[in-house]
C-alpha cells in the first residue's frame, strides 16, 4: 500500500504500475481482487457486467484500489478537457497482440472506460491512462434507490484489462473489425419466436427448422444496437408471447442481425434474402431502439412490387428516428460508458439482457482499445447530420400504421456524475433535450415528414426508472403491443 499525499509526485505500486495522483490524500494499493469488489463489501461491479468481461475474454491484469479524500494540489496539477482533475495511471505496454483498457468504477458504481495514449520517448514500454479523480466525500443524495447499491466513500476501483487483439488494430477500419466479431456474436438469424423460447440464443432457427405453416400475417420482432432478440425482448413474459403467438397463429419471428458494422439498409436486404421464394408475409413490426431504422428500411424495400413482405404496422420504441448524437463519432465513448453503467446498476429484467447488450458494448470497447479508425456504419445511420436519415421509410404504404413508446429518463444521485460535469445542469451530449439516456425523447415519435399520431403513442412521461432498455418489462408496454397488434387490424 503507497501513501498518496495530495502531490503530483509518481508513486511506485509495484509489478510497474505507476500513480501520479495530485489533490488525492489517501492510499493506493495493487489489488488482484478488484474488479469484483472484497468479500466483505458489496460489489460494485454486478454479476452480469463480470460474466460479460469473461465472455468477452478482457481478463484483469492490473487493479489498483485507491482510497482518498480531495485536497489543495501540491505542485503541478493535471486537468482534462472540462477542466477537471484527473490522476494518470501507468502500466507496462504488453504490444499490439495484447491491447489494454482502463475500467474505471467508482464509490457508487459509475463504470467509465479510458484508453491508453501510446507510448512516448519520455515513458518507452509503458501505456498511460489519464482518468478523473473526483471522489466523493459523503453518501449521494437518491443512491438507496438504486437497487441496493452501495456508495464507498471515497473509494475508487481501476482495472486494467488486456484481451487478445483480433488483429493489429492501428490503421484498420473500425468496420473491418466489427464485422469480424459481429460474424460470430451477432450472424444473421430469422427465427420463430414461440414461447419459452425467446430467451433462448437461436432457438426456432428457420435456417435449420423450415418454413412450414409460415404465410401470410406475422409479428416481427427488431432489436436494435449491441442487441439480440433474446436478450431485448426478455422482458416480455411467456403469456404475452404466447398471447401473441396464438393471435399469429404461430407466425411470431424475430429477426437477429449486426447492429455496427453494416447500415439498416443493409439489414434489410439481408432479411429479403431470407425469405423462400414462394411465401409472402404481411407484417407488423415490434422494433427497439435502432431496430426502429431497421423497421423502416423493411418498409421501404417491402414497397418494391416484386417483394415478398408488405408491412402493415410498425410500434417503435425508443427508436432513434430523429438519430441521436451520441452516434456521433466523438461521442463514442459517453455511448459506451452510459450502457455499460446502466446495465451496471440498473439491469432491467432477466440476466439475458444485460448480458446480450454488454457483450456488444465490449465488441466497441475492444475496437477502440484496438486503435482502429473510422467509424461504424451501423452506429453512424443514426447520426442526427446523416442525410439519409429522414427520408428513411419514405417509400412505406401510406396506410402504415405507427405507433411510438418513449420515456424522458431522470437521472438522480450518482448516475448525475455520468451525465454531466459537476455543477453543470445539462447533459454532456443532448444538452437540454430531453432523452432517455440513449436517445432523444420526441425522436421515437417521429419526425414532421414521418408522424405518429398523438393516439398511437404510449410516453411514459418523466422517469427516474425506465430508461432506453427497460421498456419491455413494463405493463404498460405489453398492454400496448397486445393492444397494437393485432392481425385483424389492417
Amino acid at each position: 500500500m503507497a501513501d498518496l499525499d495530495g502531490s503530483s509526485i509518481p508513486v511506485d505500486l509495484g509489478a510497474g504500475v505507476t500513480l501520479v495522483a495530485p489533490g488525492l490524500l489517501g492510499t493506493a494499493e495493487r489489488a488482484p481482487e478488484l474488479l469484483g469488489g472484497r468479500a466483505d463489501e458489496e460489489p460494485p461491479a454486478t454479476p452480469a457486467l463480470t460474466d460479460a468481461l469473461a465472455a468477452a475474454g478482457l481478463e484483469q491484469v492490473h487493479g489498483v484500489q485507491i482510497a482518498a479524500t480531495e485536497v489543495p494540489t501540491i505542485g503541478l496539477d493535471v486537468r482534462g478537457p472540462h477542466d477537471e482533475g484527473l490522476m494518470l495511471l501507468q502500466v507496462p505496454d504488453l504490444g499490439p497482440e495484447s491491447p489494454q483498457v482502463l475500467l474505471q468504477v467508482d464509490e457508487a458504481g459509475i463504470a467509465t472506460w479510458h484508453f491508453p495514449e501510446p507510448p512516448t520517448a519520455m515513458a518507452p514500454g509503458t501505456l498511460e491512462f489519464s482518468v478523473p479523480r473526483e471522489v466523493a466525500s459523503a453518501p449521494i443524495e437518491g443512491d438507496a434507490d438504486n437497487r441496493g447499491l452501495v456508495a464507498l466513500i471515497g473509494r475508487k476501483l481501476l482495472s486494467v484489462l488486456v484481451f487478445p487483439a483480433l488483429e493489429k488494430g492501428v490503421g484498420l477500419l473500425a468496420r473491418v473489425l466489427a464485422a469480424k466479431y459481429e460474424k460470430t456474436s451477432r450472424p444473421y438469424r430469422l427465427r420463430t419466436f414461440a414461447p419459452g423460447e425467446t430467451r433462448t440464443a437461436g432457438a426456432g432457427n428457420l435456417a435449420d427448422h423450415g418454413w412450414d405453416g409460415i404465410d401470410g400475417r406475422a409479428l416481427l420482432f427488431v432489436h436494435g444496437t449491441f442487441a439480440t432478440s433474446h436478450g431485448t425482448f426478455s422482458g416480455l413474459s411467456d403469456d404475452v408471447i404466447g398471447g401473441l403467438w396464438h393471435a399469429y397463429g404461430g407466425n411470431v419471428l424475430a429477426f437477429d442481425h449486426p447492429s455496427l458494422s453494416v447500415t439498416p439498409q443493409q439489414n434489410a436486404a439481408e432479411l429479403l434474402t431470407m425469405i423462400p421464394p414462394d411465401r409472402r408475409l404481411d407484417l407488423d413490426i415490434v422494433s427497439h431502439s435502432r431496430g426502429g431504422l431497421v423497421a423502416r428500411a423493411i418498409a421501404d424495400v417491402a414497397a418494391s412490387a416484386d417483394s415478398p413482405l408488405q408491412v402493415r404496422s410498425t410500434v417503435f420504441v425508443a427508436a432513434p428516428n430523429g438519430g441521436t448524437p451520441l452516434a456521433d463519432d466523438k461521442h463514442i465513448k459517453a455511448f459506451i460508458d452510459r450502457m455499460t453503467t446502466m446495465l451496471n446498476l440498473i439491469p432491467d429484467g432477466p440476466l439475458s439482457l444485460p448480458a446480450d447488450i454488454l457483450s456488444g458494448v465490449l465488441d466497441v470497447v475492444k475496437i477502440l482499445a484496438a486503435g482502429a479508425v473510422e467509424g461504424l456504419p451501423g452506429l453512424r445511420a443514426m447520426d442526427p447530420t446523416d442525410p439519409g436519415l429522414a427520408t428513411l421509410g419514405n417509400a412505406a404504404s401510406p396506410d402504415m400504421a405507427r405507433y411510438a413508446i418513449d420515456v424522458e429518463f431522470e437521472p438522480t444521485g450518482s448516475l448525475l456524475s455520468l451525465v454531466r460535469v459537476k455543477d453543470a445542469a445539462v447533459d454532456l451530449v443532448f444538452g437540454q433535450e430531453a432523452n432517455d439516456m440513449v436517445v432523444p425523447t420526441e425522436g421515437a415519435a417521429g419526425l414532421p415528414n414521418f408522424p405518429v399520431p398523438a393516439q398511437r403513442r404510449l410516453a411514459f412521461g418523466r422517469s427516474s426508472s425506465v430508461w432506453h432498455c427497460s421498456f419491455f418489462s413494463q405493463p404498460q408496454t405489453a398492454d400496448h403491443i397486445r393492444q397494437w397488434c393485432r392481425p385483424d387490424q389492417g
